[in-house]
């Protein structure tokens, strides 16, 4: 009798937790974010204190970490951003900023060229090894020479540079609830620093920097991995948000 008690009340419990599991399996990931977004200090003589616009490059990203082969989707999550910024970006509730922000830091007239335009623009007018010095020099110097920048602007009628940096790129998984080794909630984090500086191609000027650490956490049944340019587009919302408006 008692073997027979035991049996209904295991069985009761494994119905419970499998219609709970199923339940949360349909409500979809739990999702959790700490988003910190830093200026970095520009005096205010090179402050940019106004809304972009004109014609921006977005350059191709600065990577230290030994993991560049994430230096193109860098660049290609900023342009993303910057065009989708106060459209309607999908629920960033849990990142602390509205899913439509309500006045962009952009011009209408803003033109965000990514970094595919600006490598055939540079072939078709036979300048790519001028641009791989002026690179070469920012990776000696940190800093780009008026010179450069204002030769090259000329020539392909930028009036900005965005120059993309990735400082770290971390991943991390553990299994929360496991029931007769079977994982049933699993938790899986991604975590991304990025930065952002804006040159200004006229007067050389380093007009705005920051830098983004977002870690996204969510908490699903099936083991899958949050998309990584996911992580990178968020991350660049933070910034976005801090420029003027």
């Amino acid at each position: 009798m008692v073997k027979h008690n035991l049996k209904v009340l295991a069985e009761k419990i494994i119905l419970i937790l499998a219609i709970s599991f199923w339940a949360l399996g349909c409500a979809g990931p739990l999702k959790q974010q700490v988003l910190t977004v830093k200026v970095a200090p520009v005096s205010q003589e090179y402050k940019l204190t106004k809304r972009l616009q004109g014609v921006a490059y977005v350059l191709l990203a600065e990577a230290n970490t030994g993991q560049e082969q994430h230096r193109y989707a860098v660049s290609d999550s900023l342009v993303w951003a910057v065009k989708e910024y106060g459209k309607d970006s999908g629920d960033l509730s849990f990142l602390s900023l509205p899913s439509k922000p309500g006045k962009r830091p952009f011009d209408e007239n803003l033109e965000v060229l990514s970094f595919a335009d600006l490598a055939n623009l540079l072939n078709e007018k036979d300048m790519s090894e001028r641009y791989a010095e002026m690179r070469d020099f920012y990776q000696r110097n940190g800093m780009f020479r008026k010179s450069d920048l204002q030769s090259l602007g000329k020539e392909i009628g930028a009036d900005y540079f965005i120059l993309p940096c990735l400082s770290d790129v971390r991943r991390w998984g553990t299994s929360r609830l496991s029931i007769f080794g079977l994982k049933v909630i699993n938790t899986q984090a991604i975590g991304v620093v990025v930065s952002m500086e804006i040159w200004d191609g006229k007067s050389g000027h380093k007009v705005f920097s920051a830098t983004s650490d977002v870690t996204i956490a969510t908490e699903r049944i099936s083991e899958s991995p949050i998309s990584i340019e996911e992580a990178f587009r968020r991350a660049w919302f933070g910034i976005i948000q801090e420029l003027p408006k």
